[in-house]
């Protein structure tokens, strides 16, 4: 049984354990920590922060990104948010995922394969032509509601913590936005 060695590194933000190999690195100036608290992230670094909030968002976004990560994303926003529109969280870098990564019946599933939907981003440009899904025949209705909702629920997924928080930001900024049209409207 090989016995691995771990070192105690100390940095003005904290402690990390190294195994000896990233140790080395360290110690050779290969591997460098480049975050530091209170000053902007590089941006190649910003997008390794899972966990990264963007400064606009408040704690009512981040309680119900926290609420919905216990259910279905799609039906806890139509449950707090009956009646909004609702864009689909989809980000570029979601573009190549197989459509094989939603759990669509066979019909749904067979359908966007002959309409040559195979990919998230082939299905998202399908979804935004004219007639969108109701142009793929022997799809109806059910079979709409169904890909939407498990494309936006897959898409949600795939957000960081951080795009999920901001999510439900916008989400808040859109009913208090609907709310004050009422308002100007009585």
């Amino acid at each position: 049984m090989l016995h691995e060695e771990f070192y105690d590194v100390h940095t003005h933000w904290g402690w990390f354990r190294l195994d000896e190999g990233a140790y080395r690195d360290y110690l050779a100036g290969k591997l460098w920590i480049t975050w530091v608290p209170g000053k902007p992230n590089s941006p190649e670094i910003q997008g390794q922060d899972a966990q990264a909030l963007p400064p606009d968002v408040t704690e009512a976004a981040v309680r119900l990104r926290d609420a919905s990560a216990k259910q279905d994303v799609c039906l806890f926003l139509r449950e707090h948010f009956p009646g909004a529109e609702v864009d689909i969280p989809y980000r570029s870098r979601m573009k190549d995922v197989p459509i094989d990564e939603m759990a669509l019946t066979v019909r749904s599933s067979n359908g966007l394969m002959r309409a040559g939907a195979k990919s998230f981003g082939a299905l998202r440009e399908l979804m935004l032509r004219e007639n969108g899904l109701r142009s793929v025949r022997n799809l109806g209705q059910k079979s709409e509601q169904e890909i939407f909702h498990n494309f936006f629920n897959a898409c949600y997924a795939m957000l960081r913590p951080g795009e999920q928080a901001a999510f439900w930001q916008r989400m808040l900024e859109g009913e208090k936005q609907n709310c004050n049209n009422i308002t100007t409207m009585l």
